[in-house]
Order: C-alpha cells, then sequence, then structure tokens
C-alpha cells in the first residue's frame, strides 16, 4: 500500500492508495497510470465539487440544496483512493460519509473524468 498527496477541494491529504488485485497478481501498468493521472490532473477533482454537494443535498434529510453546503468536509471525509482492476483508468475516492456511516461515498474517475458517485458498493 502506497501514500499519495493529494489535494482534494482545496485541501491537502495524504491518503493510502490500494490497488484492487488478487494475491499473486502484479499491479498493472493501467493501474499505475491511472493513479498517476489522478495526481496530476487537479482539475477533475475540484470541478465535480458542486455533483458531490448535489449528491449529498439528495440523499440526506437535513440538507435541502446543495448551496446550503459551506464546507463539505462536515459530510464528506476522504480516507483513501482505491484503483480497480479495469480496462479503463479508474480511480475512485473512498470516504466516510456522514449521513450514510456504513457505506460511505465512492467518488469513481474515469479516464479524467468523474463517472459516478454513490456507496462504496458501486467500485468496491
Amino acid at each position: 500500500m502506497n501514500s499519495v498527496s493529494v489535494n482534494l477541494w482545496n485541501r491537502d491529504f495524504n491518503l493510502p492508495a490500494i490497488y484492487s488485485c488478487y494475491p499473486g497478481e502484479e499491479v498493472t501498468e493501467l493501474q499505475i497510470k491511472a493513479l498517476k493521472m489522478f495526481c496530476e490532473d487537479k482539475d477533475a477533482v475540484q470541478n465535480m465539487l458542486e455533483d458531490l454537494k448535489q449528491y449529498v443535498a439528495e440523499t440526506s434529510e437535513e440538507i435541502a440544496a446543495s448551496s446550503e453546503i459551506e464546507n463539505i468536509f462536515k459530510y464528506v471525509m476522504p480516507k483513501r483512493l482505491f484503483i480497480p482492476r479495469s480496462k479503463e483508468m479508474q480511480v475512485a475516492i473512498i470516504c466516510n460519509y456522514k449521513f450514510d456511516m456504513e457505506n460511505g461515498i465512492a467518488i469513481v474517475f474515469e479516464n479524467g473524468s468523474l463517472l459516478k458517485i454513490g456507496t462504496q458498493d458501486i467500485i468496491l
């Protein structure tokens, strides 16, 4: 497990990066390239903040609209990066989520763009 320094929504984090591999398998070049691209592309993460706020507003009963969310870290806290074994370059930010502590949130990027936001089950 590697640790990676990333800036998420204007806050620096040092997160573990976990590659999806079975025992005896090697990390693929595509997985390595996906993580590198994700770490170098600062805009993709920053640009999807409104999408994340919208997801929080839609999945919580406390928040009526995404415009009410000033500090996303009150609700969502990144805990690791997950790089699945895939035919595409995918990286997921796995987060704790105040309104669903059991399932958390996965924010999945594919080829440098936001693919989807949902419970961690969408990627793990």
